[in-house]
């Protein structure tokens, strides 16, 4: 072998050993990107910030619906907040919050609220905050069911909040039916861009596959009571929404804030003791979002707002996982649902599959509404008439 050929093939040899190494670098790397968090003896977790391959670091995090539109993992609940709703709101979007979830007049009762803390922020704010840097969700009562009611209950939400086209526009629930005929004014309004997105509110599967049965775009949100006492009990609902890219936004995460379930469980006991720096809120919370929920946890108490955003500085294990998603096969029934313990309300599994009117999508022939004449007085739907 010649000389130039020797320093060639040495050549080569050299840069094949530099590719080797160069690889077997970046696997390590990429190991240590994706190890999971190392717990102590004790189990202890708290340190562990969540992987960068987590659902969600940190509380200004969004996900993308199936209609290309955005919103926040994390968001603040004002569901009868009342009085104290405009103060809530402020410190909320003080802390980092950019979601706020309201319903109707007749269920919540503060849009107007909710609206006068968000204007009255983005006026005032030191930082550079715009309407559309934060996210809206509003909700339609049963009672308002129908093409004609949902237009002018949609109306009503509109002017109560007062900041524009509303972010998120949900179906309360399914119970009064019409759920076809309410969805079409749905998207009718969304239509002429006062809506962003559509979604519903405790929706079960022959619920949704009515819809879909229908031909009609599916909400890109279902927000459900979601806690471990019933997730296993919705797991076919959750991987139904899931085949359908339809987001699952929890409520009740906290256990509806029932203190035998948050200071009297073994469950909960056992778990901060091994994240002794949290509370049981903030680990039912945590678990929420290793579940990949979409979460609005519902307080008026400004350091409960700021405690529930606290959330990414620790991280549950798979022993911690399983222990809670477990922890419903212990309970009956009747304690499972803890609305409807409390208030009679599970409208996944009590509410009839109702169509109401279908003939109204997609052309809305016969369909007026006077946008300039919309004086709130029209008996037959808040200036919206059907040509019969």
């Amino acid at each position: 072998m010649n000389r130039f050929c020797r320093h060639s093939f040495c050549f080569a040899i050299l840069l094949l050993l530099l590719l080797i190494d160069f690889v077997d670098g970046n696997n390590a790397k990429t190991t240590t990107l994706t190890k999971e968090p190392t717990i102590d003896e004790n189990n202890n977790n708290d340190a562990a910030v969540p992987t960068k391959d987590s659902f969600t670091t940190g509380l200004s995090d969004m996900v993308t619906l199936h209609d290309g539109n955005r919103i926040p993992v994390v968001g603040l609940g004002v569901a009868l907040t009342g009085d104290k709703t405009f103060e809530a709101v402020q410190h909320a979007l003080q802390v980092g919050y950019r979601l706020i979830d309201t319903a109707s007049h007749e269920s919540y009762g503060n849009e107007d609220s909710v609206g006068d803390a968000i204007r009255n922020y983005i006026a005032t704010s030191t930082r550079t905050i715009q309407r559309d840097d934060i996210v809206v969700i509003t909700k339609l009562w049963d009672a308002d069911h129908g093409f004609y009611p949902t237009l002018q209950s949609m109306d009503e939400s509109y002017d109560a909040l007062n900041i524009g086209p509303i972010d998120l526009y949900m179906v309360h629930s399914p119970f009064q039916g019409k759920i076809i005929e309410t969805w079409d004014a749905i998207l009718y309004y969304q239509q002429r861009g006062y809506i962003k997105s559509v979604g519903v509110s405790n929706f079960g599967i022959e619920h949704l596959q009515a819809m879909k049965d229908s031909g009609r775009p599916l909400p890109t949100v279902n927000q459900i009571e979601m806690h471990p006492l019933v997730y296993k009990y919705r797991r076919p609902l959750l991987e139904w929404c899931q085949q359908h890219n339809i987001k699952i936004q929890a409520y009740g995460s906290i256990m509806h804030g029932y203190t035998e379930w948050l200071e009297q469980s073994d469950v909960l006991m056992t778990l901060q003791k091994r994240h002794p720096q949290k509370t049981t809120a903030q680990i039912l919370l945590r678990w929420a979002l290793q579940h990949e929920f979409l979460i609005i946890p519902k307080s008026s108490q400004k350091e409960r707002i700021t405690a529930n955003a606290q959330l990414y500085d620790f991280e549950l294990s798979s022993e911690d996982m399983d222990l809670l998603d477990n922890w419903g096969d212990a309970v009956t029934d009747e304690e499972r649902n803890l609305y409807e313990k409390d208030w009679g309300w599970n409208p996944i599994d009590e509410a009839s599959v109702k169509l109401g009117k279908t003939t109204y999508w997609p052309d809305y022939e016969g369909v007026h509404w006077d946008d300039e004449d919309n004086d709130n007085n029209d008996d037959e739907g808040d200036g919206f008439n059907e040509e019969l």
